[in-house]
């Protein structure tokens, strides 16, 4: 629908869509105050959206009354772009390449959207309300999936915690990598990665091989030695994958995110590639103790960790196989698998297998929704030297703009060139020590993780919650009430942690 603009009474500009005025025909600028000065708050919000605010007279009045939150408008139109300067943040309903709500998931974060609030532009509403009934949608979508994972982070953070303390005071051999120009295949374990397996077999020595922890069975029932094995889900699961027997004599390296679950043997006997997130508490500790590492990307699968790491580690193409992103009717994951022998020992006549894989593939949905509009989002960025591979697997779902290939394809793009060609530079181990050692090691992890204890960071990241309910700075009395809860946790953490090690 075309805009109108005109000026005012006042001489500011106004405008209207088929006779209806988005903005006061006399003073807009008032209008603006009074929408602003209307606006109730039981907290103090991270973040405010207004959806379709027009030309934005309540923006300025906004900032005021809302001085530490981030203000961001939801456009219906491209016809208000001129006001776009007014916020904080923009987002566009429609002319975008996800859904609102991821992009408003992947820009914002989780911490801000569960501490937002939302508002029409009263006149946008009525003027255009499909548009306003999808925003709010996106919107509660994002929000929802901001709570789930908040939930999961206050679930699992002082299980992180303790991972990392156990990952940094038992790791003994230590190795980093040096990039290189070699293509890089990143083996998942969706069940198209077993139409690959005599591909990777047949051009092992085509590329550098990184393997998905649940994926490393699987290739070596086939013989195939991955260069590196990649865990990141500090869960009890996981550890399972990488629990395997003899795991001190597989002539692989790990490489583990310092708050993964991992056994102890593992961690004390084999080689390990130490990955850390630029802003998680482990790189600290590891700091602490003189301890080599690589930085790597916190994302909700492995797989997008292995990518970003990938795209760090070479100059050259990336192949993704195996990596399905949708339930599968049989199997979720090319076997062997470690979950799945564990699992198939407990079926029996009245709790079959195929009942067992139908719960599966429906209980996955969400997750794997999840993680395939994660690749979706990226997918622009990744898409000039990232491919899918596979031995032409018909999937169900594409990811974006990634392309497609077969192993053919794979052939003519790579020349099928060694490692020791001439104008591929291998991506090649180097060993680095630990600095640190012994009992020595325990006394600084702790001085640390008391340092530590004592800053918001610390708050934040094992008590998400408590830290978010907090900065909401409700009156008076509640939020000491909160404050004083949260350092009898933190306290009761530490005395376990010191316990742990």
């Amino acid at each position: 629908m075309p805009v109108n603009f005109e000026p005012s009474r006042t001489g500011e500009l106004t405008c209207s869509v088929q006779g209806k005025y988005l903005h006061s025909k006399y003073n807009p600028q008032t209008e603006g105050e009074r929408f602003a000065e209307n606006i109730q708050a039981d907290f103090s919000p991270l973040c405010v959206f207004i959806l379709e605010p027009a030309l934005s007279y309540c923006a300025s009045p906004l900032k005021k009354k809302f001085p530490g939150a981030l203000l961001c408008a939801i456009r219906f139109s491209k016809d208000f772009s001129q006001a776009d300067d007014k916020w904080d943040k923009v987002f566009y309903l429609k002319d975008s390449p996800i859904a609102l709500s991821e992009d408003l998931f992947n820009s914002l974060g989780e911490e801000k959207l569960i501490s937002s609030l939302a508002f029409d532009w009263t006149a946008s509403k009525n003027i255009f309300p499909e548009e306003s009934m999808l925003a709010w949608q996106e919107i509660k979508k994002a929000i929802l999936k901001a709570r789930d994972v908040l939930a999961t982070r206050a679930y699992f953070s002082k299980r992180w915690l303790k991972n990392s303390l156990i990952f940094a005071s038992k790791i003994q051999k230590t190795l980093l990598l040096e990039k290189g120009s070699l293509p890089v295949i990143i083996a998942a374990s969706g069940p198209s990665l077993k139409t690959s397996l005599p591909f990777l077999k047949k051009y092992r020595n085509s590329f550098f091989l990184i393997a998905v922890s649940s994926a490393f069975m699987p290739l070596a029932k086939k013989g195939i030695r991955p260069d590196l094995v990649i865990s990141s889900d500090g869960g009890y699961w996981a550890k399972k994958h990488l629990n395997f027997s003899g795991s001190e004599n597989v002539e692989t390296v790990f490489a583990l995110e310092a708050e993964s679950a991992a056994p102890k043997k593992l961690l004390t006997q084999g080689e390990i590639l130490p990955l850390c997130y630029e802003d998680g508490l482990e790189r600290e500790f590891l700091d602490s103790i003189g301890s080599p590492y690589m930085l790597s990307e916190r994302n909700g699968t492995v797989a997008g960790t292995a990518l970003c790491f990938a795209h760090s580690l070479t100059d050259g193409r990336i192949y993704l196989c195996g990596l399905d992103q949708a339930p599968a009717p049989s199997f979720q994951h090319t076997q062997p698998n470690a979950l799945e022998n564990d699992n198939a020992r407990k079926d029996f006549r009245l709790k079959s297998a195929e009942t067992r894989m139908t719960a599966s593939r429906f209980n996955s949905q969400t997750s794997l929704e999840i993680y395939r509009n994660w690749f979706i989002s990226n997918s622009e960025y990744f898409s000039k030297r990232v491919f899918r591979l596979s031995d032409n697997f018909k999937y169900d779902f594409s990811l974006g703009k990634i392309s497609e290939i077969n192993w053919e394809e794979f052939m003519a793009q790579e020349s099928l060139l060694s490692k020791s060609a001439p104008n591929k530079k291998p991506i090649l181990f180097k060993a680095a020590k630990i600095k640190v050692s012994g009992s020595e090691r325990k006394v600084k992890i702790l001085a640390k993780l008391r340092e530590l204890s004592q800053s918001q960071k610390f708050a934040d990241e094992v008590f998400p919650m408590d830290s978010i309910l907090i900065k909401r700075k409700f009156p008076g009395e509640k939020c000491e009430e909160l404050k004083s809860k949260l350092k009898e946790k933190i306290e009761k953490l530490l005395k376990e942690c010191e316990k742990l090690l």
